[in-house]
């Protein structure tokens, strides 16, 4: 059995609202009981939690560790996952973090001290080169909020923003975009081979045409959450009851890696399988 070490994730509109309730519902879903095989890793036990949301987990580009994006900044992180301070000069809203080579990128809104120039209320697409430690606008200011950012090969990358389903492409890291599609998605990953795996209302998609269509992705469980390896071959996902599914690509089997404390908010993989989850027990790890 694998080790839990716990360490310290119409109009549009009315669509967005009602993917965001099955989302809840899918998370909050009953746990299947009465099955008398050894019981799988959970993420820890009810505590509180040192950050009360946490909209992503990335690598930190510069250093060993990750970092969280919370709703009032970004926090570091411990390669063994131990949660550090709040970057200082981070007080935004920090959506859709995402890890671009050396570079991050995120979205959001602004908080209290945040510069003016990087927007309102929207932060449409801002940029980091040291870290998290100072960003700059990028495109989208004022105008966009991204929930959903994906990064896939020679740093392409797919954006959601929550005005509309969708489906945005830009490979110059961020300063021009072009419309590629249409998917309402909770959460979106690209694989090693360049497909894009999104999780939705209507079940996990995939497209392999670079975002233009997407057909439903067999045999997936219904997820609401998905993360995808820094080399791309693996996927991990949340669906029912908290389940932690794992697979080693779009055409595998996935299978249970773990089950959540309550809901998962963010996640992430390592090329080795191990397993970041932050959910109401704070940020936690399964190790493959």
């Amino acid at each position: 059995m694998r080790t839990l070490k716990k360490l310290t994730l119409p109009t549009f509109r009315q669509r967005h609202r009602a993917a965001l309730t099955l989302s809840t519902t899918i998370a909050a879903s009953i746990v299947l009981a009465g099955c008398t095989a050894p019981a799988e890793p959970t993420t820890g036990h009810d505590h509180a939690a040192s950050i009360s949301h946490v909209h992503a987990i990335v690598p930190n580009p510069s250093e060993d560790g990750y970092l969280l994006g919370a709703h009032d900044g970004i926090y570091t992180a411990t390669p063994d996952g131990e949660v550090g301070s709040r970057i200082e000069t981070t007080d935004f809203d920090a959506m859709g973090l995402i890890t671009v080579g050396d570079a991050l990128l995120a979205s959001g809104h602004p908080g209290p001290t945040t510069a003016p120039e990087l927007g309102s209320p929207n932060l449409g697409i801002i940029r980091s080169d040291d870290s998290a430690r100072s960003w700059t606008p990028v495109s989208f200011t004022d105008e966009k909020d991204f929930h959903v950012l994906a990064v896939g090969k020679n740093d392409t990358l797919y954006g959601i923003a929550s005005d509309s389903a969708e489906l945005l492409r830009t490979d110059d890291l961020g300063e021009t975009w072009s419309a590629v599609g249409e998917i309402l998605a909770f959460s979106l990953v690209i694989d090693s081979e360049g497909q894009l795996i999104a999780a939705t209302p209507d079940g996990v998609q995939i497209s392999t045409d670079e975002g233009t269509t997407f057909t439903p992705l067999n045999e997936a469980p219904a997820l609401y959450l998905l993360a995808v390896s820094p080399d791309g071959k693996r996927l991990v996902g949340v669906g029912r009851g908290g389940q932690i599914w794992a697979s080693t690509g779009s055409k595998a089997e996935w299978v249970p890696a773990g089950v959540t404390h309550g809901s998962a908010q963010a996640l992430a993989t390592t090329n080795d399988g191990d397993i970041l989850v932050f959910d109401d027990s704070g940020l936690a790890a399964i190790a493959k």
